[in-house]
């Protein structure tokens, strides 16, 4: 198979996944990218993408420097991240670009990640630049091991650089 198919799929088959177990199949579909954006590990971009005939996609971009060096689990937890992103954008209220707000933060709690402007516990939940943690035994380490463990999934490719 085609190297770059590949690696779309994968990403697509993860994106499926964790919008069937946490988003009840809600979220639309979107357009991958891989960007090497200094600093982040990815990023959501609303209705970014238009055809011809007016249809547009929003796009969920994933590092591909972070393949390499992150385990699975963070990967997916990136791809997550973005998606709630997604589902604010589709069924909530966004704020300005880049904040993270009560209603993002909500929701992340709701599927299973913590939000932390450390990345661990204690850090602020709203911000401008937010990371995250996995709660324990909530519904994002569930989707996961079962992403992981049924589907027997991974990247095939990453960065080597």
């Amino acid at each position: 198979m085609n190297p770059t198919a590949e690696l779309y799929q994968a990403l697509e088959k993860a994106y499926e996944h964790f919008n069937h177990e946490l988003f009840a199949s809600q979220l639309p579909e979107v357009i991958f990218t891989f960007q090497r954006k200094s600093g982040v590990m990815g990023y959501f971009s609303p209705e970014r993408w238009g055809n011809s005939t007016g249809e547009t996609r929003n796009e969920v971009a994933i590092n591909p420097s972070f393949l390499a060096s992150s385990r699975l689990i963070e990967v997916c937890q990136t791809l997550v991240h973005e998606m709630v992103h997604c589902w604010q954008h589709q069924f909530g209220k966004p704020s300005r670009k880049g904040y993270h707000n009560l209603q993002w933060a909500r929701k992340m709690m709701a599927i299973g990640l913590m939000p932390s402007s450390t990345g661990e516990p204690g850090g602020e939940t709203v911000g401008q630049a937010m990371g995250d943690y996995i709660i324990e035994g909530g519904p994002f380490i569930q989707a996961f091991d079962s992403l992981k463990n049924t589907i027997n999934f991974d990247f095939p490719w990453f960065d080597r650089k």
